[in-house]
């Protein structure tokens, strides 16, 4: 028995060495935080290195570690943290906002997201009113607008659009960022615009905005408006066409009857980039909770919302905190399981947040909060950020 052990032991040095051997004679290859060069290394010397669960690379793997942690702050900074919805752009547009600037009058610019150990933030474009008619040469003028966050940024910031690209732009400490559109007018009546979106960098597309379009019926027109319909016979070939371009398909502002034509109809996960819980809220914009089940049932993913409207009922009268945020994140938990929740603020989308998440910068408080609650580092690291990859890497390659 003790011969076999010291085997074992014996086997795993030689391999460690070799390991180390391998990586030092190719030291010379490796960027700062090269972890995919790392891989692609011994993967040639004919080794492996372990894959999670999720076929993640490495870099998720050692993520997901058993690292023990007696600190939230460390444990928040050593996680990757991604919010899969901002409308920055709208500030940038309508306030002369400027990513690059310490704004006074914003939730976020790239000084708050690294105070807050952001990594990597997904950008909305929202079409207003009065550009529907011209939806998509509009979000065409938004989407350069974001562009230009990266070339002013130094260095410090870089778009990705695979997941390889995500991997290698946070491993070399730089805020990644990605592109969604919230509100399928932006497609108009020509469905190869999904391709020439995708081709721009854009990896979601939200079905509608309050207003009804082309595609579907939204939340808001079927609760306060009484519209009936779901998915439209354009909108069904519009999922079609997301699916084989490997475009995520955001149910937020969605009609029910739509949100099930999609669940119906899509071979893909399906995203809620900024959504609640109806059961802790009942807000039309919110899940219920067998929409909630659904989206997790498909592999996918649900965003948490901080606009304290849709936190708790009155929230713009009686405020919004952490603990609401919580509560939301605790009932998908409850009801689906902790591997399908992130963060999806809203910030700068016109929300009241609550008091004591304001910003960008204070993204460690709800660390502290999951911390204390008695989540765990490895649940933490998934609802940060890990459970988004996983749809990410699936959907969008």
């Amino acid at each position: 028995m003790r011969k076999g052990k010291l085997n074992i032991l014996i086997k795993l040095f030689v391999s460690l060495a070799v390991i180390a051997a391998v990586v030092y004679m190719n030291r010379g290859n490796f960027k700062r935080g090269g972890i995919t060069e790392v891989h692609s290394v011994i993967n040639n010397a004919g080794m492996s290195l372990p894959q999670s669960e999720n076929n993640s690379e490495i870099k998720i793997t050692e993520m997901t570690d058993s690292t023990v942690y007696d600190d939230p702050v460390k444990l928040h900074f050593d996680a990757l943290l991604v919010d899969t919805h901002n409308d920055l752009v709208w500030q940038v547009y309508n306030k002369g906002a400027d990513f690059n600037v310490r704004n006074s009058f914003t939730h976020s610019d790239i000084f708050k997201f690294k105070e807050g150990g952001l990594d990597l933030q997904v950008f909305a474009v929202w079409i207003p009113l009065n550009k529907v008619k011209s939806s998509y040469d509009f979000t065409m003028s938004q989407i350069d607008r974001l562009k230009n966050f990266q070339t002013q940024s130094n260095g410090e910031f870089e778009y990705a659009k695979t997941y390889d690209d995500i991997i290698r732009i946070t491993g070399d400490k730089k805020i990644c960022g990605l592109l969604g559109i919230e509100g399928g007018t932006a497609v108009e009546s020509d469905i190869e615009n999904i391709q020439r979106f995708f081709d721009e960098g854009v990896r979601y597309i939200g079905l509608t905005w309050n207003n009804s379009n082309l595609i579907a019926t939204s939340a808001k027109d079927a609760v306060t408006g009484g519209k009936s319909g779901g998915l439209t016979e354009y909108g069904t070939e519009v999922i079609k066409k997301m699916n084989e371009t490997g475009m995520m398909i955001d149910v937020s502002h969605l009609s029910e009857a739509a949100f099930w034509d999609v669940i119906e109809k899509s071979s893909d996960p399906v995203i809620a980039s900024h959504s609640n819980c109806y059961s802790i809220n009942p807000h039309y914009r919110n899940l219920t909770d067998e929409q909630i089940k659904a989206i997790a049932k498909s592999n996918g993913y649900i965003g948490v919302n901080f606009y304290d409207e849709f936190l708790v009922q009155g929230g713009k009268k009686y405020g919004a905190t952490i603990d609401d945020i919580i509560s939301h994140i605790d009932h998908i938990k409850n009801i689906a399981g902790v591997d399908y929740i992130g963060i999806g603020s809203d910030f700068d989308g016109g929300i009241s947040t609550p008091s004591d998440l304001n910003d960008a910068t204070q993204y460690p408080e709800l660390t502290k909060k999951l911390f204390e609650k008695g989540y765990t580092p490895e649940e933490i690291k998934k609802i940060l950020g890990l459970n988004f990859l996983r749809v990410y890497k699936q959907v969008c390659g």
